[in-house]
């Protein structure tokens, strides 16, 4: 879900042209609730160059859709600690 904050941030991507990828990339955190990646194997999962990949992590951290030690992304409440 984009919020109201994401939506109208002339900062946000998932807001704007990016929201497919947005949606894609949180869809691929909820199906796989273990999943915790960082920044470089996210960006080479999802075939994106690593800072358009930073952007939009950012932006479903800002949101609550994904949680962020500033290493590694998660879903908020996954076992993020098991690596």
């Amino acid at each position: 879900m984009i919020t109201e904050t994401a939506a109208t941030d002339p900062r946000s991507t998932c807001g704007g042209h990016e929201h497919s990828l947005c949606a894609r990339i949180r869809t691929e955190f909820e199906e796989m609730p273990g999943l915790n990646l960082t920044l470089q194997q996210a960006a080479r999962l999802f075939g994106i160059d690593p800072a358009r990949c930073a952007r939009v992590l950012a932006d479903l951290v800002g949101s609550g859709a994904l949680w962020s030690d500033g290493h590694l992304y998660s879903r908020p409440g996954s076992d993020r600690h098991s690596h």
